[in-house]
């Protein structure tokens, strides 16, 4: 727990109503931060204030009551306090504040907004060609073929397989090519394509589902033909990432009544 409160801190601020739920020693509620960190832990003697005080405890008689500054940071409080109205019994409950995207302090907590402002973000990493491909086996010493098992024209390698295979190119370009005429047809360079979409309409959410449904059914179908010798044809793939597809944009309702992505996803595509 004390290794929180320092990153608490940071995040959080009280906005002092009647001053009996707010920490006069630990909450951020002036403009110094925690009064422990800038007066040190020989404050609560020094101000005869308690460790576990309110602000309340502060106050008498509806203004600040503190002992005579003996420090440079205790003269400090003593000029802040003087810029700030004393907590009362008649007002409303203590309000604690949280920090929203720009900075600024709002009373609603969101964890995602949070979770952005504490986290290190990674580079984007796109294409690791970490798929055991044929390839990949014959380079690790494995004996086995090297054809492609969705086509048999060519050598089964990423870039190969996602999506320059004839059977992997005619899925990918019935869909991708009905949501952005100019998808490529190379993985990689579709996927930086893709990590560059952030205009605001329904296309890029649409077309990543998309981007990441088709590698997961033709990876899917590629060990299914390695595996247990059963095929589907292009025709099956279709339908199957269509399903998979439209299931999944069930899930994201529009939330006003402007046209949702399933909504948007009919109006591209055409049924199967």
């Amino acid at each position: 727990m004390v290794q929180l409160k320092p990153l608490l801190n940071d995040f959080m601020r009280c906005t002092v109503k009647d001053g009996a739920s707010c920490s006069f020693w630990y909450d951020t509620w002036t403009l110094l931060g925690p009064l422990i960190s800038v007066i040190g832990e020989s404050g609560p003697r020094m101000l005869r204030i308690c460790n576990n005080a309110s602000v309340s405890k502060a106050v008498r008689e509806g203004s600040w009551y503190l002992p005579s500054a003996r420090s440079p940071a205790s003269q400090t409080l003593h000029i802040v306090l003087t810029t700030m109205k004393p907590p009362s019994s008649n007002n409303c409950a203590d309000q604690y504040l949280w920090r929203k995207q720009d900075g600024s302090f709002r009373p609603i907590f969101s964890s995602k907004t949070t979770w952005e402002h504490i986290r290190q973000p990674s580079p984007t990493v796109i294409g690791l060609r970490k798929l055991p491909t044929r390839d990949r086996l014959r380079r690790w010493g494995l004996i086995v073929p090297h054809d492609c098992v969705l086509c048999s024209s060519g050598i089964e390698t990423h870039h190969h397989l996602f999506f320059e295979c004839p059977y992997s190119s005619s899925t990918w370009k019935h869909f991708a090519q009905a949501i952005l005429p100019a998808t490529p047809l190379d993985i990689h360079s579709a996927a930086a394509m893709i990590s560059r979409l952030h205009h605001p309409s329904h296309a890029p959410p649409v077309i990543k589902l998309i981007f990441q449904s088709a590698i997961y059914l033709i990876w899917r179908e590629r060990n299914a033909c390695v595996f247990t010798s059963v095929s589907t044809s292009a025709d099956g793939l279709c339908r199957a990432l269509d399903r998979l597809i439209r299931d999944r944009l069930l899930s994201y309702p529009s939330p006003d009544s402007s046209p949702s992505l399933l909504q948007f996803y009919f109006s591209c595509i055409r049924p199967l």
